[in-house]
């Protein structure tokens, strides 16, 4: 394989998986990678040393689906969602619920777009957290509760009392 091919067959794994940007980014790198390595080796060494281009495509879609989320606007994923969400994007594209400007993460230069599906599931980490702010929160309301309760009938009860005293003894002079 040579440079040129490797880089076409990169460029064809990551066509319609990642924006045309990301695309071009990766392209670059990989050519100005080879070309740098080959000062000191020979192509063939270097394009044995990268391995298959597929699977560095591979690696690349899925770290950008990691950071970005999913796009489910490629090839392999796209067929399964179709048919399911053609009539809420029919409603969406015109005008009701979501707009598709809301819902486009980059474009491929030819007009067609991503969107971006949010996985909006907690993490384990998230419901851990979620549960500790909870405990502390009904903690702070217990202990201002107990605080408060101990106030009422350490100081409250027995003013409460005094005025119930004050209030009969001026009742009986008065009558």
């Amino acid at each position: 394989m040579t440079r040129e091919e490797f880089i076409i067959e990169l460029k064809k794994a990551l066509a319609e998986e990642i924006p045309a940007n990301e695309i071009e980014n990766n392209i670059n790198y990989y050519n100005s990678y080879i070309r740098e390595q080959m000062q000191t080796k020979s192509e063939e060494e270097v394009l044995t040393e990268l391995g298959d281009p597929r699977l560095i495509a591979k690696t690349i879609i899925d770290s950008f689906q990691m950071s970005q989320g999913p796009l489910y606007n490629n090839k392999r994923q796209r067929k399964g969602y179709e048919d399911a969400y053609t009539e809420e994007w029919q409603d969406n594209d015109a005008g009701e619920g979501y707009s598709q400007d809301n819902d486009v993460f980059g474009s491929t230069g030819t007009g067609s777009s991503y969107r971006v599906y949010k996985n909006y599931e907690l993490k384990w980490y998230h419901k851990v957290a979620l549960a500790a702010m909870i405990v502390v929160i009904l903690s702070i309301v217990i202990i201002i509760g107990g605080i408060i309760l101990k106030l009422f009938f350490s100081i409250g009860i027995p003013l409460l009392l005094i005025y119930i005293v004050y209030r009969l003894i001026i009742a009986n002079r008065n009558n």
